[in-house]
């Protein structure tokens, strides 16, 4: 009778080693560099309402949130990021488009960092010098949001479409501009709602820079979906080494996707 061997059991392959980025402080909270990978969600509140908005960020406190952005779309959201800066528990991001104004605003309103969108804000390039010095005044880190919908035209003429290509030549370029002036203190993030497209286009920018990354798919839908989406993009960036700060972006009501955080962050 012939003997079966079985052998031993298979030994899981490592994940690969964590990229190496530069380190920055987001309030308390450290991100890339030897930092564990930090959890961020957003209001969905009007900033401009104090109460609601410091509700729902002590609502994703509790859930295991750690950093939380809020919109500042208007002259009443700006006014309200002191208070929320002061009274939230956890470090506020303000999330500026259109206006370079507010990015001032939001930095002398002592919120921990400041997202903004190069792709919308009209003539971005010009304040980045200005820019730079209040942000390096108050020790408050810039994140480069670059999204595939309002990629620069220029690049969308180039490129024909937000390729990864195009979408990282964003993130490089504004980020240079910040260089010219002495400030790297700066994450960086290239969002897709096409988690393939998004992919790549992270891994292009992990080869390319050494800022840590926030990562997103932007626009990624309902609960569901969007879930899943999120799930693959992060999964097969993290695996390898790739991402310092993740968020996932659903389209879902409310309530449903405050129990979705939840059970997410709780994980």
């Amino acid at each position: 009778m012939t003997a079966i061997s079985l052998g031993m059991p298979s030994v899981p392959t490592k994940l690969a080693e964590r990229r190496k980025s530069r380190q920055i402080q987001v309030g308390p909270v450290a991100v890339g560099g030897d930092a564990p990978v930090s959890v961020q969600s957003m209001t969905t509140t009007r900033t401009s309402d104090i109460g609601a908005t410091l509700q729902q960020i002590a609502e994703l406190t509790a859930s295991g949130c750690q950093i939380v952005r809020v919109a500042c779309p208007t002259q009443d959201d700006a006014d309200a990021l002191a208070t929320i800066a002061r009274k939230s528990q956890i470090p506020v991001i303000a999330d500026i488009h259109f206006q370079p104004k507010y990015v001032f605003a939001a930095i002398e309103a002592g919120c921990a960092a400041v997202r903004v969108n190069p792709g919308n804000i009209k003539q971005f390039d010009d304040k980045v010098k200005e820019i730079a010095r209040a942000a390096r005044d108050h020790g408050t880190p810039i994140r480069i949001g670059v999204n595939a919908g309002s990629l620069d035209k220029r690049l969308l003429q180039k490129y024909g479409k937000a390729t990864p290509e195009a979408l990282v030549e964003s993130a490089l370029w504004e980020a240079s501009l910040f260089e010219e002036h002495d400030f790297r203190d700066i994450k960086i993030s290239v969002k897709h709602n096409d988690p393939v497209i998004m992919i790549e286009a992270y891994k292009q920018l992990a080869e390319q820079c050494d800022y840590p990354l926030h990562l997103g798919v932007t626009e990624a839908g309902p609960a569901f979906q969007g879930t899943i989406k999120s799930a693959v993009a992060f999964g097969a960036l993290l695996s390898q080494g790739i991402g310092d700060t993740i968020r996932v972006s659903l389209s879902a009501p409310r309530s449903r996707r405050s129990r979705s955080a939840s059970r997410s962050w709780s994980r």
